[in-house]
């Protein structure tokens, strides 16, 4: 999820995400999503999905900015638990 966004080029705005499971890559908002952002998302995306021990990093701080300084997007990977939905 979009957690920061100063003066993207992209079209990007706070809140804007994408949802990923298993392999299965969703927009649910129905709006387009940089695909320069999720190129920095991807690389550490696996090790997101896993279980991981509360002092990773990931866990504390689990935020990745797009790959152009200029754009000041900044996203929160968030994990999703979908049981009992």
């Amino acid at each position: 999820m979009v957690e920061r966004a100063e003066s993207p080029r992209c079209g990007l705005a706070v809140g804007d995400c994408f949802e990923v499971e298993g392999s299965a890559l969703t927009l649910p908002q129905g709006r387009p999503f940089c695909l320069h952002a999720m190129a920095a998302v991807f690389p550490v995306l696996d090790a997101r999905l896993s279980d991981l021990p509360p002092d990773h990093w990931l866990e504390r701080k689990p935020y990745i900015c797009c790959p152009d300084p200029a754009d000041a997007v900044v996203m929160r990977l968030e994990r999703v638990d979908r049981e009992g939905r």
